[in-house]
């Protein structure tokens, strides 16, 4: 250890060097330590999205189908999952002005101008939705205590069927405990 001392005070402005060491260590440390708040801060976006999604198309979609599919005879209690592709798409009011501009140039030539201004309309602060697309259902689960009968079976499966308007979205039917 001595000799690592020695040697370090023959160098020349070993202080200067020591004191970058010092710095950087510390701005190390630092930007850690925003990473850190950023991450935490993203996981708290996510969380907020997730607790969200509560009153998304999926999730009304669940609690219809799970209402009637458990008053089916011999259904028993029922869950369902429904998979979308996303939130759907909607269509929103605008409010359109156009304004034309005619001017008489120095050859006595006529320049028309048109502008078009697109403002959102809203109600009661929130944009006013003409019409929503739903999304496209990928798939539907559909879990009852009485889905080992196949009678029960056959109707869960004819009852999500009518109630999507789709034979192409794969159904899966299964038995609960």
């Amino acid at each position: 250890m001595k000799k690592i001392w020695e040697k370090v005070k023959q160098i020349k402005h070993w202080e200067i060097y020591a004191a970058v060491i010092v710095v950087v260590v510390m701005l190390g440390i630092y930007l850690s330590s925003i990473r850190q708040q950023s991450n935490q801060s993203k996981s708290t976006e996510q969380l907020t999205t997730i607790t969200n999604t509560e009153n998304t198309y999926a999730s009304q979609l669940e609690g219809k189908l799970q209402n009637v599919l458990s008053c089916i005879a011999g259904a028993g209690r029922v869950a369902v999952m429904v998979m979308t592709d996303g939130e759907g798409t909607a269509e929103l009011a605008y409010d359109v002005q156009e304004k034309t501009i005619t001017q008489t140039g120095a050859n006595a030539q006529e320049v028309t101008t048109t502008t078009i201004d697109k403002t959102v309309v809203t109600k009661n602060g929130s944009p006013l939705t003409l019409w929503t697309n739903p999304p496209k259902i990928l798939g539907i689960i559909v879990v009852a205590t009485g889905a080992s009968d196949v009678g029960v079976r056959l109707n869960l499966l004819e009852a999500v069927q009518t109630l999507i308007g789709e034979k192409q979205i794969p159904i899966q039917i299964l038995s609960g405990i």
